[in-house]
Formats: C-alpha cells, structure tokens, sequence
C-alpha cells in the first residue's frame, strides 16, 4: 500500500496505545489529539495501513521473520557473525542486541494494539464522514481481525503463551498475564472465521465484499497483499494443524485448493520461483499471503530481508555472507536423482561458503555500489506449502493413498519421482517433512516443522529432556518481565 510506511509510523504515534506501554511496555507518544484522528475515509485508510505496516515491521525486524523460522533448525550456519551463531546454538540467552530484539514482543504488541484500535475506531468514521460506507467499514474491519488473528499465531509459535489482548486501551494502567496457547488459537481461529464473509476471494470489484476499485487501485495492486477470503481459509488450516486438529486443517486448506477458479492460486515451477521479478518479487499465482516490499510504493529496504545476509560478491559489495548452508548439507537434504532445486537455490557450491541464492531480488534502480536495495517480499503462505500441509492432515487421518498424492505434486513439480507407495505411517509423516525442509528451505518454516513433527531431538544438538523444559519457544526479553509483573519466563530460559 503506497505510503504505508508513513501511515503507520503517524498512527503508531497518534493511535492511543500508551496503555500498553505499561502493560506490555510499547513504548508510544501522542503527536495527534485523539479527537482529530477517526474522522474521515482517508483516517480509516490510515488506521488500517498502520495495522499493515506494524505487521511488516515486527517481521522484519532484524531479519526476526528468519530468525524465529529458520535459523535454529541448523540448516544455516553462520560465519562470522556471533549473534548468529548464538541463535543456531540455541543460545537464546546471549547478551548481544539483536538478540535483545529478538527476545522481545514488543512490536507484535504495537501492531495487536493498533489492530485493537482500528476495529474499535472504524465505525465511528461512518457517521463522521459520509463517504466511507458500510460496505467500506466491513471490508476494513475484516482486514483488521485477520491481521490480529495473524500476529496471535505467529507469537504462539515463537513464545507459547502470551498474554491476549483484544480490545483497545482505555487508559489504565493494567498487567495482564499469559494465556494458555491453545486459548490464544482458539481465538485467533474464531476471528479469522469472523471475518471471512466480510472478504472478497479477490480485489476485482465484482463480490459483494468488494465493488469497483479499492482505494483507487485496481486488482493487480492488491494480489497476495490485501487480505481476501483465502487467506483467511488458509490461516485457518494452519491454526488447526498447529493444534494438531487435523479434520479441520484439512477442510480449511480444502476449501483453498477447491476454489482455485476465485483464488487464482497456482503451483509454479522452481524457475519461476525463484527467478527475478518471480514469485519473491511478489504478487505471483503461488503467493497466497505476502508481507510486501515493492520499490514503487518506497517499500524497499537495504535491510530487514534474507539476501543482505545471505548474498555476497559479485552479487552485492560484501566480501563474506552472513549465513549459508554447507555444501555437504545440500548434497544430503537434496540427494534425490533428478532434483531440480539445487541448481536454483545456491551458486558457489564448491566454495567454503556456498551462497543461498533462492532470493535475490536486487533493485537495478539503485545504482550506489555501496548501497544495494532488496525488493524481495515474504511469502507468508505460499500454494506449495499448503499442498505440503494438506498431505500432512492426511497422512494423520489415515488417508494415506491421498497424502501421498499431495506430496507426489510437489514432489513432480521438481522432476522428483512418485513416492514409494509402501511409504505409509511415520515414514510418510517424515517424507512429508523432508519435502517441506527441501521446498520451504529459507522462507521460515523449517523450526516451526521440527517444533509441530516434534524432530527437535531428531535433527538439532537439543534433547528431548530440553524439550519437555520448553527449549522450543524462546525467552520473554528482560523489559517485559520488568514492566510486568505478572509475566512468568518460559521455563527452560529461567
């Protein structure tokens, strides 16, 4: 969304969340009177592009999306860098300040809080301003709910239990404990369910959600970036797989995949996705939720996206990257005949330090040697991973010629032979997992995977005593233990 950036930086400021500075210390001050803020349409654009952008800056703070995803699965090791290092080993208790970022919830708050505020403040645009319609005031309260139903999984997956907090400051002070993890879900699933009939299957003005162009642009504009009904199907199914409910996860990515004819939603091959101005440049068929940076709408960044740690010469001025995958792992998660994805995903194989190259959305406008501006996108939930899920609920229903149809999709989509149909059981669940670790390798899934499969002990340095202690979720950072009270550290990180 053009300018969002700005949006959310004003509202972050104007919005009314001081309250949570002492309940979840968010730090926040008025440079707007409440009063003259939720008046018109282009306050309610407003307050809904701040939800987008506080979304976008949690994730991609300090590269915390790949963080939290990928990075204590052990795939990626890292150089040099000694806060890197820290987080493959698992030694999430490190005194450096990335690591202090990581540790702390505080940005996911800011944007709960703004979410928290946008559905409590819309309606009263409507009677203030009579251009913003009943339809408009559905359709941007529902894009509202999901982006908190959202941010409550996302946390769930990093901290377990969190405090939930679902209606706007009132201005007490309050201190509000962590609530069971499955509480937390269960809200976030009945929210995403709420908002679903207030969602377009897309942005092309002709649902009864969505009528002519939305704020001005047409649907091109909003594919994989504005929230539309399957996104929320999707975000559904993976709620339900996290709780381990697999009959539902299953009908919720049944009801993606069977409506591809409204989604548009499509496989791609491994070229187009990861070529430029391919599936990470964004808004391409198999990207069902993205997390945008598109240079047009001053979105790019130098920082906050994998290539700046992944990448090196000749492909940006840096002499070393910060991460890479080691050549005798490739060799070992990819040793399959026919296996297409290597060739895509790394250069410089026979280099110590071979380079991840799936993403490597280089602007070519920028042309400072020195500065180097990435425009690839986070593809939150991409079609492949959902095919790799369905497979998985399956598989645990005991639908196992179905699963293995699933898997073999993907697994053809990549020049990979059909599953040996004797894979069954555990060996299929773990075929599952292999796939996922092959195709999702990077986009942040692959500790979340171990964490669900429960393989932590399987494929990482980490025990199964550390497990039962809790070592899968990561610390509370010491601030919000400071400013509240009535938080409880996870108990592996005591």
């Amino acid at each position: 969304m053009k300018n969002i950036a700005v949006a959310g930086i004003l509202l972050f400021l104007a919005a009314g969340i001081q309250s949570c500075k002492k309940m979840l210390d968010v730090p926040a001050r008025r440079a707007l009177t409440e009063e003259n803020m939720w008046q018109t349409k282009n306050d309610a654009r407003a307050g809904l592009s701040a939800c987008y952008a506080l979304m976008r800056a949690a994730m991609c703070n300090e590269n915390a999306h790949w963080v939290y995803g990928d990075l204590r699965g052990g795939d990626f090791q890292s150089t040099k860098r000694e806060d890197l290092k820290a987080v493959v080993e698992s030694n999430l208790n490190a005194s450096y300040s990335t690591m202090s970022q990581w540790r702390d919830w505080r940005r996911f708050y800011a944007a709960i809080a703004q979410c928290n505020l946008t559905i409590a403040k819309l309606p009263q645009v409507t009677v203030s301003d009579y251009r913003y319609s009943q339809n408009d005031l559905k359709l941007d309260i529902s894009q509202a709910i999901y982006i908190r139903a959202f941010l409550y999984y996302y946390i769930v997956r990093i901290w377990g239990d969190v405090p939930l907090v679902t209606t706007a400051a009132d201005g007490t002070i309050k201190t509000i404990a962590r609530e069971n993890w499955q509480k937390v879900l269960d809200y976030a699933a009945a929210e995403a369910k709420s908002c679903i009939d207030g969602l377009p299957w897309r942005y092309d003005g002709k649902s009864p959600e969505q009528q002519g162009d939305y704020r001005g642009q047409g649907e091109s504009h909003h594919v994989s970036i504005t929230i539309a009904k399957g996104m929320a199907y999707t975000l559904l199914a993976h709620i339900y797989t996290w709780k381990g409910e697999y009959a539902k996860a299953l009908e919720y990515a049944d009801i993606v995949i069977n409506n591809a004819s409204n989604t548009n939603y499509d496989l791609v091959s491994v070229n187009d996705l990861t070529r430029l101005d391919g599936a990470f440049r964004g808004r391409f068929r198999c990207n069902i939720f993205q997390v945008d940076m598109n240079f047009d709408h001053a979105e790019m960044s130098s920082t906050g996206q994998l290539e700046d740690w992944t990448l090196r010469d000749p492909y940006i001025p840096k002499r070393e990257s910060d991460i890479y995958v080691p050549r005798d792992s490739v060799l070992k998660i990819y040793g399959e005949p026919h296996e297409q994805r290597p060739a895509y995903f790394f250069t410089k194989l026979e280099d110590t330090y071979p380079i991840f190259f799936k993403m490597k959305q280089i602007n070519s406008s920028v042309t400072n040697p020195v500065l180097k501006m990435y425009t690839s996108c986070i593809i939150v939930f991409r079609y492949e991973e959902l095919f790799l899920l369905r497979a998985e609920a399956k598989a645990r229903l005991g639908m196992t010629d179905e699963a293995q149809k699933d898997l073999n999709r993907i697994r053809n989509s990549r020049a990979l032979k059909n599953i040996n149909v004797a894979v069954t059981g555990e060996a299929l669940l773990d075929a599952i997992l292999l796939e996922r670790r092959r195709e999702l390798m990077g986009e942040g899934w692959y500790w979340y995977d171990l964490v669900h499969f429960k393989r932590i002990p399987q494929f990482t340095k980490l025990t199964q005593a550390d497990v039962d202690k809790g070592v899968a979720y990561w610390p509370l950072s010491q601030e919000a233990l400071s400013t509240n009270p009535s938080l409880i550290q996870n108990s592996f990180w005591k």
